[in-house]
């Protein structure tokens, strides 16, 4: 067996694994092929043939107004012959050490199961939700008072771009989307409806994506959906005239899917609760790098903390052993030494460090021992916020 860095002449392996263990149509081969990052993905070969693999996405996170560097650990792939042999913790830990090479201090991953994945030590982090609408319920909304919405297109990248990099600041777990994502997102465009919310000054407010999906008829006419890919409204007239704009469906469709927050903005613009989850994925994370993701992340500028910390991590040694957690002027550090008074495992210091898991939580799920209240309270108001959630998934 040998594990390296897959290479350029992998690609065609790789996209036979890849499809053959996550069902991709044959005919997404081409857009895997311009895609394919074989420098940021590790493989195992036995005589030749790829047999397992993993890959991870260079992104930021955003967590206290700050991004974070990330490797979003994606396509987990083993042959169904080599299956049950420990091939994907292998490739993990590999990716695990490029990643700590790279300065990716965090991890974040979408679990097909959470066992591996835990024993590896992320730990569930934050929320995925599909919710769904009905577009009668958002003709009920308040008509804005000012602004107004138009078609937008891709010569519109560059203002979205901007307008999704100011919202997500803001937002807890979102993605800090890498120049790759938009050339991908801007040639997707012309399957997309797009549409711009623009403020009495012309400047973009928020905007929206949307696409027919097929699906059941619906009694009011259409046999299909819409899904909304992404919708961003950085203030209230442009998340009433984006709504609005999608209430307009309600004479075909039955139903609007999208993805969107724990605490969603919807229901305080909505005159009753008529929004409803359909699904929920819950993502892991994981620190490859414990001090370096402390000093990365925003905090509370109000909040002066110190916590003595003893850190387990039997994957990765320098995040094992005994911490000084110090949060002071919205900045924290991690530093060696303390007296170790709360003791818990790096999956939920994770948990913690998005805002996901608070202290107590922890402690009764058996995660975290010792400590005074006061210090697991001062541990909460460190990585306090709403329930951290992502717009995409990978």
């Amino acid at each position: 067996m040998e594990v390296r860095t897959l290479r350029k002449s992998d690609a065609e392996q790789a996209w036979e694994l890849d499809s053959d263990a996550f069902h991709v149509p044959r005919e997404r081969k081409q857009s895997f092929l311009r895609w394919f990052e074989p420098g940021r993905a590790m493989g195992i070969f036995a005589d030749r043939r790829l047999v397992a693999m993993t890959g991870a996405h260079g992104f930021g996170q955003f967590f206290g107004g700050r991004s974070v560097p990330m490797g979003g650990l994606a396509s987990v792939a083993v042959a169904p012959d080599q299956r049950g042999k420990g091939h994907a913790q292998r490739v993990i830990r590999a990716v695990l050490d490029a990643m700590r090479e790279r300065g990716e201090v965090i991890s974040s991953l979408f679990p097909a199961m959470t066992r591996l994945y835990r024993g590896l030590g992320w730990e569930v982090a934050g929320n995925f939700l599909y919710r769904t609408v009905s577009p009668r319920a958002l003709q009920t909304l308040a008509a804005p008072e000012k602004g107004r919405v138009r078609p937008g297109g891709a010569e519109d990248m560059d203002a979205l771009r901007a307008c999704y990099a100011s919202f997500a600041r803001g937002v807890n777990g979102f993605v800090d989307r890498p120049e790759s994502w938009w050339r991908r997102a801007g040639e997707d465009l012309n399957e997309r409806s797009v549409f711009v919310a623009e403020d009495d000054r012309g400047d973009v407010e928020g905007y929206l994506v949307y696409r027919q999906v097929d699906g059941q008829y619906s009694s009011f006419g259409g046999p299909f959906r819409i899904r909304v890919d992404d919708l961003v409204a950085r203030s209230r007239d442009a998340a009433l005239v984006l709504w609005r704009l999608l209430g307009s469906w309600a004479s075909q469709v039955e139903q609007i899917y999208y993805r969107g927050p724990a605490e969603d903005p919807l229901l305080l613009l909505l005159p009753e609760q008529e929004v409803q989850v359909a699904a929920e994925i819950r993502w892991m994370t994981r620190m490859v790098d414990a001090p370096g993701a402390l000093a990365a992340r925003g905090f509370p500028p109000g909040v002066e903390v110190e916590v003595d910390l003893a850190l387990r991590d039997p994957i990765l040694a320098a995040n094992d052993g005994r911490f000084v957690l110090s949060v002071s002027k919205g900045r924290g550090r991690l530093e060696p030494g303390g007296s170790g008074t709360l003791g818990l495992d790096v999956g939920a210091f994770s948990a913690i460090y998005t805002g996901w898991a608070p202290a107590e939580l922890l402690a009764r799920s058996g995660r975290l021992e010792g400590g005074s209240p006061e210090q697991r309270a001062a541990l909460d108001a460190a990585f306090s916020g709403p329930t951290p959630w992502m717009l995409d998934e990978f």
